[in-house]
């Protein structure tokens, strides 16, 4: 064919990133008046995006399943030029497949950091999956204590009472080999309190939250990280041990700061038609809820999503947030092109926008085009953290850890992504949603979500 590319994609793994990121092979070729053509399938865009944004090797099964979805679409690849059969009968790959070691292992061990730690590993298992989340909801582990590792497959958690206790529950009850006896002998130690074991409570002394009925690993994780801050952050941390505000009641300076503080749930639902953006960025601040990741749901091109965009950037400088300085991006948004400065040509990098569009609107989202390009950096005086569809590895190397998520670009209902990013969104401290209806929970697990 006189119109076929020479720059063909070499591996499977780029031939589904194509197919992945450009919009023209999902269309409806019926809408087009051409019958005939193949139809997407509904339900192959999805997995599509799924196994290109993956952040790990593909399994054999990923890449078994990649080559099957590609050579459906082969007829779109050559109707645009890309032959792509050869690859197809001759499959290359851009890594080796990885291997899922099926081992279920538990195991006690002690970090560089000199921390006490828990590690599971075991392959994927729904009903154990469950059991964690449980724990972990129910009862009021602080954000960090669990963490989730998708490339090796293991949970890794903080050494305490219950972490000790219900872990290993679970890995007796699913048959999970212990490494040695140390794990078992402190059950069998806690245990012997669980009987005589009390709810933790707080009280106000002297203007600072003291714990009662607290097991010593609580109350010296507190000390350490809590007992030196404010004390309206003090009451605000409560709730991610599980332990009610009632009776408790601190002076704040924001009515949103103190609303959220004396909320006993992680997950909040602010009013957009209440609060303005302001109002919450200041409350966030008064709380030093930060760092903070705002995911974005889909492309920002609309005027409303530009809009929204600009009022919260707008609402951190207000509050001292340095946009440039204090922000990182994760993505990239598109480039911004007049329809009437393109010849024939662009590419998936690029945002077509329609010439009657106003100055202003261009030139804003142009600059947040260059924003998300060179403001990339995360560090300890990052603030706010954007992030789409994965976690940023620039997140992962800084080794930071945010302690909320803030749920208000594009639509603020739902955060969109891979299953880490989804997953790490759930470990945090704190979840806020900020639109003008309440969302609702979609798993058993979860805590609903309350109107703050």
């Amino acid at each position: 064919m006189d119109n076929m590319h020479t720059d063909l994609p070499k591996t499977i793994n780029e031939a589904l990133k194509i197919l992945a990121y450009n919009d023209y092979f999902w269309v409806n070729p019926s809408t087009m008046g051409n019958t005939g053509a193949i139809k997407p399938h509904p339900k192959d865009q999805q997995t599509v995006r799924s196994l290109a944004e993956s952040q790990y090797a593909w399994t054999e099964k990923q890449a078994r399943l990649a080559l099957v979805i590609l050579k459906r679409y082969l007829t779109k690849f050559q109707a645009y030029g890309m032959d792509i059969k050869q690859l197809l009968d001759d499959p290359v790959y851009d890594n080796a497949f990885r291997v899922i070691n099926f081992d279920k292992v538990i195991e006690k061990y002690t970090d560089e950091d000199n921390v006490v730690k828990i590690e599971m590993r075991f392959p994927y298992n729904k009903k154990v999956i469950q059991l964690i989340r449980c724990m972990k909801d129910k009862r009021g582990l602080p954000g960090m204590y669990a963490m989730y590792d998708g490339e090796n497959k293991k949970w890794t958690f903080v050494h305490s009472d219950v972490t000790a206790y219900y872990l290993t529950l679970i890995a007796v009850r699913y048959d999970f080999k212990f490494l040695d006896d140390s794990l078992l002998n402190d059950y069998e130690e806690i245990k012997k309190e669980v009987l005589g074991h009390r709810q933790p409570t707080a009280r106000l002394v002297a203007g600072e939250v003291v714990l009662d009925n607290a097991p010593d690993s609580l109350k010296s994780y507190w000390d350490d990280n809590f007992k030196h801050k404010k004390s309206l952050q003090q009451v605000d941390a409560l709730k991610n041990f599980g332990i009610s505000t009632k009776g408790i009641s601190v002076m704040a300076d924001s009515t949103i700061a103190y609303k959220i503080a004396h909320n006993d749930y992680h997950k909040l639902w602010i009013d957009s038609k209440g609060f303005t953006k302001n109002e919450v960025v200041k409350g966030l601040v008064e709380l030093d809820c930060f760092p903070i990741m705002m995911p974005v749901s889909g492309d920002i091109h609309m005027e409303q999503d530009v809009n929204n965009f600009w009022e919260w950037l707008n609402a951190f400088k207000t509050n001292q947030i340095d946009i440039l300085n204090d922000c990182a991006w994760g993505f990239d948004v598109k480039e911004p092109m007049y329809k009437k400065d393109i010849d024939k040509f662009t590419n998936e990098r690029h945002w077509l926008v329609d010439n009657q569009k106003p100055h202003e609107f261009f030139e804003n989202l142009y600059e947040l085009h260059q924003m998300s390009k060179q403001f990339k950096l995360i560090n300890d005086n990052t603030k706010i953290i954007f992030v789409r569809n994965r976690i940023p590895r620039a997140l992962i190397k800084s080794k930071i850890k945010p302690k909320a998520s803030l749920i208000a670009l594009g639509g603020g209902h739902y955060a969109t992504g891979t299953d880490n990013l989804k997953r790490m969104l759930e470990n945090l401290p704190k979840k806020l949603y900020y639109n003008d209806y309440q969302p609702s929970s979609w798993d058993w697990h979860d805590h609903v979500i309350v109107k703050l």
